[in-house]
């Protein structure tokens, strides 16, 4: 085999590495077994539902989201929103409904909290950018569920024959949700 034949298979090698590369820029998708919580969550709709509150339009509120999140012990699905105008970064609304462990059994928990700004310093342009993306990187909250007189509107026992109960349950929170941002 001569230089010629080595620097053709060289050739087809790179050629071969280059068309089996991820796209510029794109993240590799790290496809994550669901937990026992996550498919709670999904049996439930949870995502879609809350979707339908970041896709309203409110004179008042700028919502995002939503995003699942996850702990060693939890799953939840949540929206955030915060006032428009200048200052009203100083405090995000989450909105989200949650799954998690009590003893040996899923409870699901739905509600609200207010989480202060809580980064150094604030930059308007930086933060409309980031905001629609991620909330961490601006409040201080890993996005665990509330507690008992923290927002807890609804926190019930899972289970696979009442998800249907749970379902409509989390649509009427939801509902509500979507008429305090669009009234307040």
């Amino acid at each position: 085999m001569g230089p010629a034949e080595n620097n053709e298979d060289r050739y087809e090698d790179i050629l071969k590495r280059i068309a089996e590369r991820r796209p510029f820029g794109s993240k590799w998708r790290e496809i994550l077994p669901q937990s026992p919580h996550e498919r709670a969550l999904d049996r439930i709709n949870a995502y879609d539902s809350l979707a339908y509150l970041s896709r309203g339009e409110y004179e008042q509120w700028l919502c995002y989201g939503p995003k699942s999140l996850r702990g060693s012990a939890w799953s939840g699905v949540v929206v955030w929103a915060h006032r428009k105008g200048y200052h009203g970064y100083q405090t995000l609304t989450l909105h989200g409904v949650w799954a998690h462990y009590a003893d040996d059994q899923i409870l699901l928990s739905i509600g609200s909290r207010h989480v202060p700004y809580s980064a150094p310093v604030y930059d308007a342009g930086v933060y409309r950018v980031a905001i629609q993306s991620n909330f961490r990187i601006y409040y201080d909250d890993g996005g665990q569920a509330p507690e008992q007189g923290d927002g807890l509107l609804y926190r019930c026992a899972y289970s696979e024959g009442e998800r249907l109960q749970h379902r409509q349950a989390l649509k009427e929170i939801v509902k509500q949700w979507g008429r305090e941002l669009g009234s307040a």
